[in-house]
């Protein structure tokens, strides 16, 4: 019996019947061989990739995206889709958060700057991180804070490209756009910057540094805070005590950010250095910040001297002052929303526009008080725990 041309297969059988059954068989898996090689051919020129490159890709599978697959049998772990950053912005949000989070529970998502961006610049990687994208593509050859970001992240896993994702994000539960489905306890990052040495300087001038301390994060963790300008200091320049206090509700995916300015004759800040952390990897204490340059490169000798205490954020806390905080936190961030629709929308003359702006300064005006209210207290509460250990020290 032929099969190809110059090949031939002999074959016995005990019984007529067995015979015809293996021929029948034997044609069939041949007719299905050549549909199978006929239909891969036509594959290699309709997608242009050759079979045998395709059969090299053993790890990952790229397929386009399907919505419909997500959280059923069809989706597949080796499956992965490509994502503009504008399509990935579209389900990186409050409404559509906790269902990308889903299909990347289960699938690959990598996503990649969109072709308009002609200067190389990035977008934030964070709510595709909080997402639980494994692959979020940047341009390195653009010094910002994307990629500042993208390097402090991979610090965790010691350079080494991989950082296993934390355990909440498999929490069905879990919405990365709402603090109420954490289960995590808050922290308060309770924070002094107190000096610095060998600042650089820009030109031949002498600089008059500030620092800026930020918390990176989901919107409801984002918050910023800075000292005041030391003149003609970029030497040692030394700050008065200050206490910066951060909420962080969601540690696993904040980041704390240094950023040092001058100040110029025109009262413009002026980057000097930078300095970024993931806040599970800080420790308490005195610390050296080394600083770096934009491309995160280390800045020779050039460092900032800060104090950084970690406490649980309710029980520091007088309860009803944290909750007021929370809640006036929220408010703000929703008016300022509804600000920047407005504004958008053109309407800034209207009643609704001057309505909603005013009840934005009001909570602004509220938070402010309650916050300064707040490190009065944690400041009178150090220093009485200063004085009880120093009259112990003495009886001792």
């Amino acid at each position: 019996m032929s099969i190809h041309p110059g090949q031939a297969l002999d074959i016995a059988s005990d019984t007529l019947e067995d015979l015809t059954g293996w021929v029948g068989k034997i044609r069939e898996a041949t007719q299905n061989a050549d549909a199978r090689m006929q239909e891969e051919k036509q594959m290699e020129r309709r997608k242009k990739i050759a079979l045998e490159l395709s059969e090299l890709v053993v790890y990952c599978r790229p397929v386009p995206f399907n919505e419909e697959k997500i959280g059923t049998e069809q989706a597949c772990f080796r499956d992965m889709s490509s994502f503009p950053e504008t399509k990935a912005e579209k389900f990186a949000t409050r409404a559509r958060g906790k269902r990308f989070l889903q299909y990347n529970r289960r699938q690959l998502s990598r996503v990649y700057p969109r072709g308009q961006r002609l200067d190389s610049s990035n977008y934030d990687p964070l709510p595709m991180w909080l997402c639980g994208s494994q692959l979020v593509a940047l341009n390195f050859q653009t010094p910002d804070k994307p990629m500042q970001l993208n390097q402090a992240l991979f610090m965790l896993g010691g350079g080494s490209g991989f950082v296993p994702q934390p355990d909440i994000m498999r929490d069905d539960t879990f919405d990365p756009f709402d603090k109420d489905t954490l289960h995590l306890e808050p922290i308060t990052i309770q924070l002094q910057v107190l000096g610095a040495r060998h600042l650089p300087k820009n030109g031949r001038s002498i600089v008059c540094p500030f620092v800026e301390v930020e918390v990176c994060g989901a919107d409801y963790d984002c918050s910023k805070s800075k000292t005041d300008v030391v003149a003609d200091n970029g030497l040692n320049p030394v700050w008065v005590q200050r206490q910066f206090v951060f909420d962080v509700h969601n540690p696993s995916f904040s980041f704390l950010r240094f950023l040092v300015y001058e100040e110029d004759m025109f009262s413009d800040p002026n980057f000097l250095a930078q300095a970024i952390y993931p806040v599970r990897s800080l420790r308490t204490g005195y610390r050296s910040v080394p600083l770096k340059n934009s491309y995160s490169e280390e800045l020779e000798l050039a460092s900032l001297l800060v104090h950084i205490e970690i406490v649980n954020a309710k029980e520091e806390d007088d309860q009803n002052l944290y909750s007021s905080i929370q809640r006036l936190r929220d408010r703000t961030s929703e008016l300022s929303n509804q600000v920047s629709v407005l504004e958008r929308a053109g309407s800034g003359g209207d009643h609704s526009y001057q309505q909603s702006l005013e009840e934005l300064r009001a909570a602004q005006d509220q938070l402010s008080e309650l916050v300064e209210t707040r490190n009065h207290r944690l400041i009178e509460k150090k220093r009485r725990e200063k004085l009880r250990q120093q009259v112990g020290a003495k009886r001792n």
